[in-house]
């Protein structure tokens, strides 16, 4: 992969960038617009409930303008607010994004309405199955000799409680939210290995270490480092080896210090796939920022060249074994 330089990225996109900054103008123009009718339709909501309640002598009337808040303050929003950035942000994705793909990593194609399927991401196992998933911006194909594809994903877990008077309560927790990645691996293996954070080691040490135990299919590797920061569950000893080799390790120890904490890695059916959590929506355009904003634009470039370097972090081309 070639070394990180956003300036040539950049070169040749400049009509691109004042059509998207003209369409962001005429977003905030109509949005500007939308809050003035928003004025409007509070001053109107409270005149006609007020009217109602005086000519029925019933002061509590009044709450009858709150539907028609509602509905027209719906309105406004759909035409003035959220269709306009909805449109800004798909042309941003299409107008932009997808040449920045093809500068970056040419064997690479973007696809902003699909995603991960659910399918996939409850087989990797990694997580528990989600009650609610939704995943977007979806980045796929070859860098290199390896076939690669990711996107952002959303899994949440639903929990219902019933209080003392039987009244239902419904909650919703992430289970995860970021970047979720599968890539081809250069090495065949038919039993899976989990490489999870080793959060009970870290915050209660000793006895943490011991808690690790009760999960079962716990390995230990000669890498004290590794060690620390995550637990590795296989079911076999010696294709666990194979898979985590001592240079892999380091891979991944490595992989661990750039994209922070919380990195779960997962070797199953002829793949390597990663969960990087994120709770920031990374391809996204803001409508408050100016399209040819140099931050937000290196910014955008340096997530997409983080994401397509995993392939060298994890020395993904070596083609060392063949697979049967």
């Amino acid at each position: 992969m070639s070394k990180w330089d956003p300036s040539r990225h950049l070169e040749g996109l400049q009509k691109e960038i004042e059509t998207l900054e003209r369409v962001r103008q005429e977003v905030l123009a109509t949005s500007a617009r939308g809050k003035v009718l928003m004025v409007y339709c509070l001053l109107g909501s409270l005149a006609f409930g007020a009217l109602i309640a005086a000519l029925s002598g019933n002061g509590s009337l009044i709450l009858l303008g709150i539907p028609c808040l509602i509905i027209s303050g719906g309105i406004v929003y759909h035409n003035y607010f959220s269709k306009g950035r909805a449109r800004y942000n798909t042309m941003f994705k299409v107008g932009l994004i997808e040449p920045l793909v093809k500068s970056v990593e040419p064997g690479m194609n973007y696809d902003p309405g699909s995603g991960i399927s659910q399918g996939m991401f409850v087989a990797a196992d990694l997580f528990r199955r989600p009650d609610r998933y939704r995943s977007e911006d979806l980045f796929h194909g070859v860098i290199g000799k390896t076939n690669i594809m990711f996107s952002e994903v959303h899994a949440e877990e639903k929990h219902t409680t019933t209080d003392s008077k039987g009244n239902r309560k419904t909650t919703w927790t992430t289970l995860f939210k970021g970047v979720f990645l599968i890539a081809d691996f250069h090495k065949e293996f038919r039993s899976p290995v989990s490489v999870m954070p080793d959060v009970a080691e870290r915050s209660l040490g000793w006895f943490g270490k011991k808690l690790q135990k009760l999960g079962g299919s716990l390995q230990r590797l000669e890498n004290p480092e590794f060690e620390k920061l995550f637990v590795v569950r296989g079911a076999d000893p010696v294709e666990t080896r194979y898979l985590l080799t001592p240079r892999m390790q380091e891979c991944l120890i490595e992989l661990h210090h750039r994209v922070g904490r919380g990195v779960c890695i997962g070797f199953r059916d002829s793949n390597v796939v990663l969960a990087i959590p994120n709770s920031v929506n990374l391809f996204e355009a803001r409508v408050k920022v100016p399209a040819g904003d140099r931050m937000q634009l290196e910014g955008l470039l340096f997530d997409l060249w983080s994401c397509f370097r995993i392939v060298e972090d994890l020395d993904l081309n070596t083609r060392i074994w063949t697979k049967e």
